[in-house]
């Protein structure tokens, strides 16, 4: 299928901005669904996504060397085992312990869509009790779906995790913003009363900022 036209990122950067959902806006470009999402997802920046930009970025692509690509099924695993254990790493530096690490992983890079725990076990080749802690982790974070097919509980990659994750930043900061307030109000005109003032009104901008894009492009998210 032939690459998206500036006249088809414009549509949907268009669509977007009015709430459209990906799914009616390739039906409308006659596209498969992947296709708008990756595109998407690949040229979204801190300014939404930009379909001028997208154009840019595509063409430049374009002129790049191509990098050598897997040739067998060896190369293949090997490099979704790099970018995995990449991944297992950028989520222990956000806090997250590293066998629930390994299981957020191992859920986002399987083919398949949900995988039980004995199926976790084997892959991760660790302990059923190892594999259960870090559910119940993630299940207790909101981070996995747990669902039952008639004789055991499949585990996912919940998609909405980071939406929820997203609120749950904006009221710890509001908690902070309050906490600012009342401590600005306590001090008066004070030094410490400044320090407290310009910190709650930094947080109240920011958690207003945050709170409104998370809920702007929760769409992005959807199935």
């Amino acid at each position: 299928m032939p690459r998206l036209t500036l006249d088809e990122r414009r549509f949907i950067a268009a669509k977007m901005a009015e709430g459209v959902g990906y799914a009616e806006i390739a039906r409308r470009l006659g596209r498969p669904t992947s296709t708008v999402s990756r595109e998407v997802a690949r040229n979204i920046g801190t300014r939404g996504y930009q379909p001028d930009q997208a154009e840019r970025r595509t063409r430049e692509r374009g002129r790049r060397p191509k990098s050598v690509k897997p040739t067998g099924p060896d190369d293949v695993t090997r490099t979704v085992s790099e970018y995995e254990a990449k991944m297992i790493e950028v989520l222990i530096e956000k806090g997250m312990p590293r066998m629930a690490a390994r299981v957020l992983a191992c859920l986002y890079v399987t083919d398949s869509e949900s995988l039980t725990a004995a199926e976790l076990v084997r892959r991760l080749k660790v302990s059923p009790a190892s594999v259960s802690a870090a559910v119940r982790f993630l299940d207790n974070l909101g981070m996995i779906k747990r669902v039952h097919d008639g004789r055991r509980h499949r585990y996912l990659a919940d998609d909405d995790a980071w939406f929820r994750s997203s609120v749950a930043s904006g009221l710890t900061m509001e908690r902070w913003a309050r906490t600012a307030h009342e401590g600005a109000e306590l001090f008066g005109d004070s030094l410490p009363g400044e320090r407290l003032a310009k910190m709650a009104l930094f947080l109240d901008h920011f958690t207003r900022d945050l709170m409104g894009v998370a809920e702007k492009w929760r769409h992005l998210l959807a199935p």
